[in-house]
């Protein structure tokens, strides 16, 4: 008896000296955040004819252009043009431009959103409406990036326009036509996705176009647009 009692008492000894092992716990894994798509569109909104250009007829023909673009790197990238005649308008005119349709932009990390609206008075539409319709036509199907270091600045409104026009012979023939004046004035803006807050923003843009001398073709044009910024699934 004294014998059995003698092991079990080293058998209890020996099992309390014996380390535990602490039981394996998995840690969760935690999923790799993908970086969010912004999804930008861009809404006119109206324009105010404040002081006309033209002095005889009382009455200046508008037209707008509207160019969207990918900035990644030293490239630009096509993401929409549009051409918008307004018609004649006289003074202190305003002409509403939000049912206009402009197509969605995708910016992703390490891009920017470029945009640039501008205004052209015509001397008469029906010589141009032509070409305009061609442009609208090609707009979008021809996506040839710009090499910004291939410009003097991407602000500059010609190189703007020549990547609008798709750099096709109906675009240079149609700016070949134009008088310096014709172009009344371009509103810029560039919006880098780093800058782009979480979620849902809104970036307003109010302006002037003024121009010519008081008496000689002096124009003031009123502008505005706002910029939307949505995250995407896409």
């Amino acid at each position: 008896m004294r014998v059995i009692l003698f092991f079990v008492a080293i058998c209890t000894i020996w099992s309390c000296a014996k380390p535990l092992t602490p039981a394996v716990t998995s840690l969760p894994v935690t999923p790799k955040t993908q970086p969010v798509t912004k999804e930008i569109q861009l809404h006119l909104k109206s324009m105010i004819a404040h002081d006309l250009q033209e002095n005889v007829t009382f009455r200046d023909e508008l037209l707008i252009q509207v160019n969207q673009v990918k900035i990644i790197g030293e490239k630009v990238y096509p993401a929409g043009t549009r051409w918008i005649y307004v018609g004649s308008v006289g003074q202190g005119q305003e002409i509403k431009l939000d049912t206009v349709k402009m197509q969605a932009v995708l910016i992703r990390p390490e891009e920017r959103l470029g945009i640039q609206v501008s205004l052209w008075e015509l001397d008469d539409y029906s010589k141009d409406q032509a070409f305009i319709h061609q442009l609208n036509q090609v707009s979008g199907l021809v996506q040839i990036p710009l090499t910004l270091l291939e410009w003097s600045s991407i602000s500059n409104p010609v190189s703007w326009f020549l990547w609008g026009a798709r750099f096709g012979s109906v675009g240079l023939d149609w700016w070949a036509k134009r008088d310096g004046k014709d172009l009344l004035g371009v509103s810029e803006v560039q919006w880098d996705y780093s800058a782009m807050s979480k979620g849902k923003s809104v970036r307003f843009k109010r302006g002037n176009w003024k121009g010519g001398k008081r008496g000689l073709g002096a124009y003031h044009y009123g502008f505005s647009y706002e910029i939307r910024v949505n995250d995407s699934t896409r």
